[in-house]
């Protein structure tokens, strides 16, 4: 499943910050709604990989909260 892949959400941080640049070149961080999108993204995607490795440290799975 692409949601436990940590390369996934690390795409998804690099994109987030691609994204954070690009919208601060473009003057949109005024705009709420694109910064708290491109907040939510980065913030979301770095938890999972941060959490991922540390728990992955520790003996801990932390994918098992996702499976079935």
């Amino acid at each position: 499943m692409i949601l436990t892949n940590p390369t996934f959400w690390l795409t998804l941080t690099v994109v987030g910050v691609v994204l954070l640049f690009v919208a601060k070149k473009m003057n949109l961080l005024d705009n709420t709604i694109v910064a708290v999108t491109i907040s939510l993204i980065i913030a979301v995607a770095y938890f999972h990989i941060v959490d991922h490795y540390l728990m992955d440290m520790q003996g801990l799975d932390y994918w098992y909260l996702f499976r079935k």
